[in-house]
């Protein structure tokens, strides 16, 4: 299995893993986080390669439809960057720091 967008499926359970089952979400958790194998995982909790495959692409179609619909992440992303920009405008050291901080959060 490639890793492929492992930063949105990171990004993706940041945001909406406990909409995942606990399962999914340890599994998730394990190749994401902590660079697990499939092999690995699937030794850890005895089950099959495939199965750990199965339920990842599971898992990752759900975060994936999670933010097709509801689009936190890219609404978060681009609040952010607006946060930056105005406080590159702003000349108040103080607001220009309270808005890189907000930045920072999302």
């Amino acid at each position: 299995m490639e890793k492929k967008d492992k930063l949105y499926i990171g990004l993706y359970n940041d945001y909406y893993g406990a909409l995942l089952t606990e399962h999914q979400r340890s599994l998730v958790s394990d190749y994401y986080d902590r660079d697990m194998s499939l092999a690995e995982i699937a030794a850890e909790r005895g089950i099959s390669p495939q199965g750990v495959r199965d339920a990842l692409i599971r898992a990752e179609r759900q975060l994936e439809e999670y933010e097709r619909k509801l689009g936190i992440v890219e609404k978060s992303r681009k609040l952010a960057a607006m946060l930056r920009g105005a406080a590159e405008s702003e000349g108040d050291e103080r607001t220009k720091k309270l808005l890189l901080d907000a930045a920072d959060m999302l």
